[in-house]
């Protein structure tokens, strides 16, 4: 549509003609600029149906999560564990393990710690940025050891620990003595502490799983075998922690394998992941499956990415000797594997 600016043109003492002037390209561009898209308002349209279904959807996800009973929630968190039970209008939390657990931890994990701060500067320790935080952490490191015998530690583990605390404060002494450390004296320092540390690991294991595990049985009491077989159990886990996972081992081991990707679910997230959080995804799993059902008349199909299949028919079609075809044989959308499990 051509656009026309209208001028009024003053003869004598009155008002004259109206005279059309063009519009400069400059100007016309302007004038469309503020003007109403057909094509970009039926989009616009379109694009609010799935707006509000994600509202929709979110707000079903929440309701349904809500209701759901009864329902464990495991979740990671950096003292070994909170695991809650919902059930019948009712929640019960039940944290930590045993203390020495976690004292336990924190000196294995002191090896991660001098790792932190030296790794950076492997090729590179004349800078000695690295200085001030190992001192400090050799500090406290010490500290640790001086009083180490006054934590009530059985001697299996005062002993384990007092070996890693020693070595790592040897490792540190002499970083800061000569100035000079590589990657190869951390790796000698590390593996010769290894074996220690993984007695650590073992004890620490241990102490996790029968903490839990007697709660759970305990709850298992208190349900009943009807209501034990509805339960459904959410574990949370960050991704490196899902293969092999504790909290997601104690659950299948109480529940049984086939509810494994039925009524024992993973929840792969960052940390901190909240209570809500974990309900809101129950909750969609357990809405997706009556859709599922009601849809495509398979429980489990919004179990998995609905494109999943149209992706790999269009990469495999796309595929060609600089970028080949992956060769994958999937698992049926109904399955029950361990994470970790071939």
């Amino acid at each position: 549509m051509l656009c026309v600016i209208a001028t009024l043109v003053m003869t004598g003492s009155g008002l004259g003609t109206v005279e059309a002037v063009q519009p400069t390209p400059a100007q016309e561009r302007i004038i469309k600029s503020v003007q109403v898209d057909e094509k970009v308002e039926a989009s616009d349209r379109l694009y609010k149906l799935d707006s509000l279904m994600q509202e929709n959807y979110a707000k079903t996800q929440h309701e349904v999560g809500q209701m759901q009973s009864p329902v464990i929630l495991a979740m990671f968190n950096g003292n070994g564990g909170k695991y809650i039970l919902r059930r019948d209008g009712k929640q019960v939390a039940v944290e930590p393990v045993p203390a020495i657990y976690e004292q336990i931890k924190s000196v294995s994990h002191t090896l991660v710690g001098i790792f932190e701060i030296v790794s950076p500067y492997f090729s590179y320790p004349e800078s000695g940025n690295w200085r001030a935080a190992l001192a400090e952490y050799n500090e406290h490191m010490k500290d640790a050891l001086a009083t180490l015998s006054n934590a009530g530690m059985p001697a299996e583990f005062e002993n384990n620990c007092r070996e890693i605390l020693e070595g790592g404060i040897a490792f540190m002494d002499k970083a800061l003595k000569t100035g000079h450390f590589s990657a190869e004296s951390y790796s000698t320092y590390a593996k010769a502490l290894l074996p220690t540390v993984m007695k650590n690991v073992t004890l620490a294991g241990k102490l996790q799983v029968d903490h839990f595990e007697a709660v759970v049985k305990q709850w298992r009491k208190e349900m009943g075998e009807e209501e034990w077989s509805r339960l459904y159990c959410v574990v949370n886990s960050a991704w490196a922690m899902r293969r092999q996972n504790v909290h997601f081992q104690i659950m299948a081991q109480m529940m049984g394998q086939d509810t494994v990707n039925d009524r024992l679910i993973m929840a792969e997230a960052m940390n901190d992941v909240t209570e809500d959080d974990m309900l809101m995804l129950l909750g969609r799993i357990v809405n997706d499956r009556v859709l599922s059902i009601l849809v495509f008349d398979n429980t489990y199909r919004m179990d998995v990415e609905l494109m999943g299949e149209a992706a790999r028919a269009a990469t495999e079609e796309a595929a060609c000797p600089h970028y080949p075809a992956l060769k994958m044989t999937w698992m049926p959308y109904e399955e029950h594997k361990m994470p970790n499990q071939e």
